[in-house]
């Protein structure tokens, strides 16, 4: 037995000097998460350390718009058969979280602040994520797409112009991928032309012509809304080059939207309308826009402004032409104003701006189910092929309208990352055969190229992002609502537009307006080389 242990004894004084010597005579340290042993002085290298991450369930949440487009038979946002799908075939327990399209920032805000946000958020408002980083709601996220990602990874090395959009305080904290054509253009004008012709009007092309069409309108109509439309507001403050949430170069120096003189102008004539009648007196209420789209598509309302085309403003068209076979809806051009002839809202290049909560169980899931994502987004976006859709000239040709959109027409909230490329005239190929289809995809491929036919007043290419901007917008933001509301359906000549922008200059001063600008002008002139 003392032989033995001997023995034993020696054996392990072998190893531990051989040990030693392989690394050095230095004791192995542990490495970086997903790092690599370090590699022995012999040429040797020890196996890399497990990933923790490994350990852990291949679970996600993410956040999914609820617009209300998921029939009872097809179940809900959170479960039904593209989900079942998407589970499915990615090999990850994906849960969608949806929140309201039409207050999904507040519904985020409140999921955030009682511990319940999904491990993925995503917004099309850029300036939203920013004001996330800068509450420390968000991680970084560049590091894990070097570390997991493949497919999305080597698209951002390829589109590396998408970086500024996705870097905030030097570090990149979210994912997108470049708008379709077909995304860039977001808000649009359509008119009746039947009433038109009724009235012995041409199209308008300036905001008293606007008018003066909405008036005949009212008067050949009586009953009815002349203007409707969720998207009013934001397009009369196009018209004017003056949205109250955006930063404008005013004579080299950088001013807020909601300070200029001409937003005061444009809630003149948001009241001037509302006066006259001339807009449904219940739009102010109507926050998922139900109203407004029964309206239109009973054909009690001559002006709509929404979207340009495509998505809900197919269905509301469809409902139209069904309802009211004579109807003539047709695309109607931006108006001019007093201060040029600007384009309605046009979105910039980057799409949806996916980002990962700080509190994220599984960063590794959550990487590897955005590449699943990149990869597969052709499905959620056209349904299966032979079934939904067909390859037309590399096109995705609808099979038929009707299934189309109640079976996959909601499964586009999940695609939050694609490479889609749409034409004009694909529209015509992407459509159904049958006469209904094809004519709202002829009116649609008019309305594109009626919408970008005017650039939007943007002067910078993205907002800027600081703490006190955004704490700013934060409280000026239902502030303006609010005096806006009060300005246009108020009596009395105290209630004007320019009462209203005295009030909200105030306002700006009063929360550190003036500071901020200070913050803005730096940034301006320490990045506008490079815009």
């Amino acid at each position: 037995m003392r032989n033995a242990m001997k023995g034993l004894l020696l054996a392990f004084a072998i190893v531990v000097l051989l040990a030693a010597c392989s690394n050095g005579g230095k004791a192995t340290s542990g490495t970086p998460l997903g790092g690599t042993s370090p590699t022995a002085s012999s040429g040797e290298s020890t196996a890399p350390e497990a990933d923790p991450l490994d350990a852990l369930p291949r679970k996600v949440s993410i956040s999914a718009f609820d617009r209300g487009a998921v029939s009872s038979d097809e179940g809900t946002y959170e479960k039904n058969r593209w989900v079942d799908w998407i589970r499915e075939q990615s090999g990850i327990d994906v849960t969608m979280v949806p929140v309201p399209r039409g207050q999904a920032q507040d519904s985020l805000n409140v999921l955030i602040a009682s511990k319940q946000a999904p491990d993925l958020i995503w917004e099309y408002d850029h300036t939203y994520i920013g004001k996330l980083v800068t509450q420390g709601v968000l991680q970084p996220i560049g590091e894990y797409i070097e570390k997991y990602s493949t497919s999305y990874k080597q698209y951002l090395e390829e589109n590396q112009d998408l970086l500024p959009y996705l870097t905030f305080e030097e570090k990149m904290y979210a994912v997108a991928t470049k708008r379709p054509v077909t995304s860039i253009a977001n808000h649009g004008m359509w008119i009746r032309q039947d009433w038109l012709n009724e009235v012995g009007m041409q199209s308008p092309t300036t905001i008293e012509e606007l008018i003066a069409v909405a008036r005949a309108f009212k008067d050949r109509y009586p009953d009815i809304a002349p203007i409707v439309g969720q998207n009013s507001f934001d397009i009369y403050s196009a018209s004017y080059g003056a949205f109250n949430n955006m930063w404008y170069v005013e004579d080299d120096k950088m001013q807020y939207g909601a300070t200029l003189d001409r937003f005061g102008d444009v809630v003149q004539l948001e009241k001037q309308l509302y006066v006259e009648g001339l807009v449904d007196r219940e739009y102010l209420t109507d926050s998922n826009n139900q109203r407004a789209a029964q309206l239109w598509s009973t054909g009690r309302a001559g002006i709509l402004m929404g979207q340009w085309g495509l998505g809900n403003i197919d269905n509301l068209n469809r409902d139209l032409l069904t309802n009211v076979p004579a109807a003539e809806p047709v695309p109607l051009e931006m108006v001019s104003s007093p201060y040029g002839h600007y384009g309605s809202y046009q979105e910039s290049a980057p799409f949806m701006f996916v980002a990962m909560s700080k509190d994220a169980a599984n960063p590794k899931a959550a990487i590897e189910y955005l590449d699943w994502v990149f990869e597969n987004w052709r499905t959620l976006v056209s349904g299966e092929e032979g079934v939904h859709y067909e390859m037309v000239d590399g096109v995705a040709k609808k099979l038929d309208a009707d299934i189309f959109s109640k079976e996959v027409g909601y499964a586009g909230e999940y695609a939050v990352l694609r490479q889609e490329v749409v034409k004009p005239e694909y529209l015509s190929i992407m459509a159904a055969d049958d006469e209904l289809s094809q004519r709202i995809a002829k009116l649609n491929s008019e309305s594109l190229t009626t919408a970008l036919k005017h650039p939007f007043r943007r002067d910078i290419p993205y907002q800027p992002n600081f703490d006190e901007i955004n704490d700013i917008r934060s409280s000026l933001d239902q502030f303006i609502r609010e005096t806006r509301a009060e300005a246009v359906t108020q009596q009395g000549d105290k209630y004007s537009g320019k009462w209203a922008l005295e009030e909200i200059r105030k306002e700006w001063e009063r929360l550190g307006g003036p500071e901020a600008e200070q913050i803005a002008q730096r940034w301006y002139e320490e990045n506008k080389a490079s815009f």
